[in-house]
């Protein structure tokens, strides 16, 4: 007869009633006269500078909005262009038996239909939907995608996008100090993607002192996406990261996400690195950075690595390499004065 397998399931069991908890309260708010089942909406006003936010993918045009199906897949959230931004917000929550399954913010503007009737809920404050949403984020058991990461994703998001100190502080909290790592990660990510400076304020903190590697990492990421970067420069915030984070993971990375972000400063806060940079990682990482940059900079900044004797052969070979893989004439004219040079020895 086999032994049977014992297997702990007080850690599954916990956050199983945690999120049913949170998700069961999300129908016992006194603010928010919320349904056992079906479709309800409120309006808020949005934080300052709030992207206007329809369905991911289902623009039919540059002029046309199509219409947001809510009982359908969970698309992701986009605007016709970066600059439209919303005054209001729109929450839509879907309930069953009780339960929270689905929640959306949207612009106020943007065209929804679901299979039932959306019931709207009118004089709700900002500040009491922003602490009804908070409470629906919970410790997460796991990375991969689900319906509780789902929830608490688009909670977070939600919560981004309301006016008020009440939002503020609550995403504020959360990503310094929730106990789970991708909560505090998606709370960075929609910090500086919907809530401008103030988000760079929330998520700067972050970058240096969170315990975890893959959210410093993550810090880094979110900063060089905000939309109010140059209101605001976040490029002494990475090149600090580049310089003294303790990961080498985090400095290589934050060396990519100050490219991508174009900061004027890149090429030279990475010459000045190089020399200084003990690991050999992070400096081909630093060097691959820079490939990143427009054309018109990164050809130069590549043949100036190259040119450097003071720098090691591998990085000096690197940037040839990367030369090599951009469609410059600089770097065409360069590599080409490299093989003549060859040949003629």
């Amino acid at each position: 007869m086999s032994t049977p397998v014992q297997v702990n399931l007080r850690p599954l069991i916990g956050a199983a009633l945690l999120f049913a908890a949170a998700a069961t309260a999300a129908g016992q708010c006194a603010a928010l006269d919320l349904p056992r089942d079906g479709w309800v909406s409120w309006q808020v006003p949005a934080v300052d500078g709030a992207p206007a936010w329809c369905c991911f993918g289902d623009w039919r045009d540059t002029d046309q909005k199509g219409i947001c199906q809510l009982d359908e897949k969970d698309y992701g959230y986009g605007n016709r262009g970066r600059d439209d931004s919303a005054t209001a917000v729109r929450i839509y929550a879907r309930f069953e038996a009780g339960t929270l399954k689905k929640l959306r913010a949207l612009d106020n503007a943007c065209p929804v239909n679901a299979a039932s009737t959306i019931k709207p809920l009118e004089n709700i404050s900002a500040d009491d939907s922003a602490r009804w949403i908070a409470k629906l984020v919970v410790p997460r058991t796991t990375e991969k995608r689900s319906a509780e990461n789902r929830l608490n994703g688009d909670a977070l998001a939600a919560l981004a996008m309301h006016r008020g100190n009440v939002a503020r502080d609550s995403l504020t909290n959360i990503a310094r100090k929730d106990a789970s790592i991708e909560n505090r990660k998606d709370a960075l990510f929609w910090a500086t993607q919907v809530r401008g400076v103030e988000g760079i304020d929330i998520v700067s903190p972050s970058l240096f002192d969170d315990p975890e590697a893959k959210v410093r990492e993550h810090a880094a990421f979110a900063l060089s996406q905000s939309q109010k970067k140059t209101a605001r420069s976040v490029a002494p915030l990475l090149i600090r990261a580049a310089t003294t984070d303790r990961e080498t993971k985090v400095r290589s990375q934050s060396w990519f996400w100050l490219a991508q972000s174009k900061a004027p400063e890149t090429e030279s806060a990475i010459r000045a690195a190089l020399p200084k940079e003990t690991e050999s990682r992070v400096r081909e990482q630093a060097v691959f950075a820079l490939s990143q940059l427009p054309p018109d900079r990164a050809a130069p900044a590549l043949v100036a690595i190259a040119e450097d004797r003071s720098l090691v052969r591998e990085e000096r070979k690197r940037a040839i390499f990367w030369l090599g893989q951009m469609k410059s004439d600089q770097a065409v004219t360069y590599l080409d004065k490299i093989l003549s040079a060859k040949a003629a020895n």
